[in-house]
């Protein structure tokens, strides 16, 4: 009875830890402008948390055991108290946002996480030590299977039916019964330990010796951690930054611990070099071209390099664990392992490179920690030869790419925000100047003298266009809108016009100043705000600066969804700062997400028609777009009804997506489209 109590509280214990990393780390999304990085930010603060739990209970057994479980058990106590009962939202100018994102996790859910790490480290050992048995290496499979119900269970169910208020009561509860079950058990042993007479005993302390193998276990885990938090980042570039696309590597890279720690696999054999040469392959491929890819094929794509990848980190590190005496080593070996690669992906990298190098950094380095061992066993032989010149050569032909990949960039920038280029291009006869954010184009102008044919998501044809126009010819304009971009908005104002864009990425600011022209001609009033475009605009409400007769929400164009400036909250926002006569205007293309259910259930909510604007093409020098108009503006809309393409009215629709701060989810907006 008592082991299956073991078992029971490591698997609760995971359970809770995975299913608060994406909880908290949602509850986030609105502060930092719904970027990928968030996730990326919040996985560094993880992993060190995770060693941090794994220091803390190498440090408790230095205790006896009594002094173990009231010191274990009033820690627990405290941390129900204050998990959850700070503000968020620390205000810490002086950090980065990277950094403020971790402050913020840390300040809600640090101690408890610290506690929940190191569950089962302490369960093992005690397990161990008061039944003098073998570390149950295989408990560790219980751990991981907790942790991966809690992801899987998280998108499909918790997020989809709770609102996130709701989400962390019902985490609170488990908690709190999981503290009853750990007192059980801490009784348990200790009556265990009584009739031993070795209650107030010291366990044997575990050594902690720095040695080759220690380093290779850290190097393991570094290079696996790498993969996850780069891939994540990857596939978070091109497609909408949410608990599923979050999850899902972190999924496999608990898939991978679960099969490799419960089956030993001998990774020194043909069919492993076989699949570590095809992620190689697979992975240059991926980080060049990978964002032209279909959702479903990126996904399918990045997780299936990154089983192989960390599949080969665990199943050497379960080839390599010690007996007990090296246990809590082991464990923090890969703990720090976990948090160093984590931070160099997370921190360092961002800082360091300008394009998001950190994943074939990663993916050489599984290689070479694969290969290395391999040219060692064969010395000095052809097969040693031969593996020795198939690392150069990935190696080689990774610089050789990138060289190609980058001949076209007049400048790149990389912050917390993103990767955002500027690229000279030639399309046919016509030269072009684009900016790029990861793969998507965010506006692009014409080169030379001959500029009257330029096409971009604003020209004439086009929503916006239609509707400035249409506003124009009723009284002067007076907008605000939602992402820079490279500043073709402001073409299409005029000089009696006002203008005010609201830019979250300084990188983009600088670019759309220095290399694109739009801005510096436009004879209108012209505004830049710098920071969240729904934040700025909840400041100008506390304000008495003049309603304005439209709202351009241009942040949807890249495939990254912030999700923020689509719920009901924001919404009312918006038409608190537009006059009653106004629009909001939405560009709503994406390759991956249909908005439409999001937006429609709005405009029901609200009692305004909606007209869609849907502009196709096939033309290399034109872009398609989507937009659609938000407004009851009777002589506004009969302007606007000859060249709409469609008009929904409000109506009574159940099947639409209602979104709110405490209530959103993407998944059943995904297109999954081959």
């Amino acid at each position: 009875m008592t082991r299956i109590l073991f078992i029971l509280i490591i698997f609760f214990s995971a359970f809770l830890l995975f299913q608060v990393q994406p909880m908290q780390t949602k509850a986030l999304l609105p502060l930092f402008g719904g970027g990928a990085s968030i996730w990326s930010a919040s996985l560094c603060f993880f992993q060190s948390a995770l060693l941090l739990g794994y220091i803390y209970a190498h440090l408790l057994a230095r205790l006896p055991f009594n002094k173990q479980a009231i010191t274990h058990m009033s820690l627990l106590f405290v941390a129900l108290l204050i998990t959850f009962n700070f503000n968020a939202g620390i205000d810490a100018s002086f950090l980065s946002p990277a950094l403020l994102v971790i402050a913020n996790l840390i300040v809600q859910i640090g101690l408890v996480f610290v506690l929940l790490s190191a569950t089962s480290v302490l369960l093992q050992r005690w397990y161990s030590e008061v039944y003098n048995k073998a570390v149950p290496y295989s408990w560790y499979s219980f751990s991981n299977s907790g942790s991966l119900l809690a992801l899987l269970t998280y998108p499909l169910l918790i997020e989809a039916n709770f609102a996130l208020s709701q989400q962390k009561q019902l985490w609170l509860i488990t908690l709190m019964l999981l503290a009853c079950g750990f007192a059980a058990l801490l009784f348990s042993l200790h009556k265990q330990l009584k009739q031993t007479g070795t209650a107030g005993s010291h366990f044997v302390r575990y050594q902690v010796k720095l040695n080759a193998k220690t380093v290779y276990w850290v190097a393991l885990s570094a290079a696996s951690s790498m993969c996850l938090v780069a891939t994540t980042q990857m596939i978070s570039t091109n497609i909408p930054p949410m608990p599923l696309i979050w999850l899902m590597p972190l999924v496999l890279y608990l898939v991978t611990y679960i099969f490799c720690f419960t089956l030993r696999t001998n990774t020194a054999n043909m069919y492993w070099l076989a699949a570590m040469l095809f992620a190689m392959i697979a992975g240059q491929m991926m980080y060049f071209v990978g964002g032209q890819l279909n959702t479903l094929a990126q996904l399918v794509m990045y997780n299936l390099i990154l089983i192989i990848c960390c599949g080969f980190c665990h199943a050497r590190l379960r080839q390599s664990a010690p007996e007990k005496l090296r246990m809590t080593e082991f464990y923090m070996c890969i703990a720090f392992g976990g948090a160093l690669g984590s931070i160099f992906a997370s921190l360092v990298a961002p800082n360091l490179f300008t394009q998001l190098w950190e994943y074939p950094i990663a993916l050489i380095l599984t290689f070479l920690l694969f290969i290395t061992p391999l040219i060692k066993h064969y010395q000095f032989s052809v097969k040693s030869l031969a593996l020795s010149t198939c690392s150069l050569s990935i190696v080689m032909s990774f610089i050789w790419l990138n060289s190609l990949f980058n001949q076209f960039n007049i400048d790149t920038a990389r912050n917390f925000y993103g990767y955002v280029a500027v690229k000279d291009i030639k399309t046919g006869h016509l030269a072009e100047r684009r900016l790029v954010d990861g793969t998507t184009v965010h506006g692009s102008e014409l080169l030379g003298r001959n500029l009257a044919g330029s096409k971009d998501y604003y020209h004439a044809s086009t929503g916006v266009a239609e509707t400035l126009k249409a506003i124009k010819q009723i009284e002067p304009l007076n907008i605000g809108v939602i992402g820079l971009g490279v500043g073709a908005m402001a073409k299409l104002v005029g000089d009696n016009d006002t203008i005010t864009f609201y830019e979250i990425n300084p990188a983009v600011y600088r670019m759309a100043t220095q290399h694109f022209s739009y801005l510096q001609n436009s004879q209108a009033t012209l505004n830049i705000e710098l920071g969240d475009g729904r934040l700025l605009l909840a400041k100008e409400a506390k304000t008495e600066l003049p309603l304005r007769n439209a709202i351009v929400i241009d942040a949807f164009t890249s495939d990254v969804i912030p999700t923020h400036l689509l719920t009901h909250e924001a919404f009312n926002l918006y038409w608190q700062r537009l006059s009653e006569k106004g629009a909001l205007i939405l560009h709503i293309s994406n390759n991956h997400i249909d908005l439409m259910p999001v937006i429609t259930a709005h405009a029901n909510r609200l009692n305004k028609p909606l007209m869609v604007f849907d502009y196709q093409t096939n033309s290399a020098t034109e872009f398609a777009s989507k937009w659609v108009v938000l407004t009851k503006n009777t002589t506004l809309m009969a302007k606007l009804a000859v060249t709409a393409d469609k008009i929904i009215k409000p109506s009574n629709r159940q099947n639409l997506a209602m979104w709110s701060d405490d209530k959103n989810s993407v998944m059943p907006l995904l297109k999954l489209g081959i």
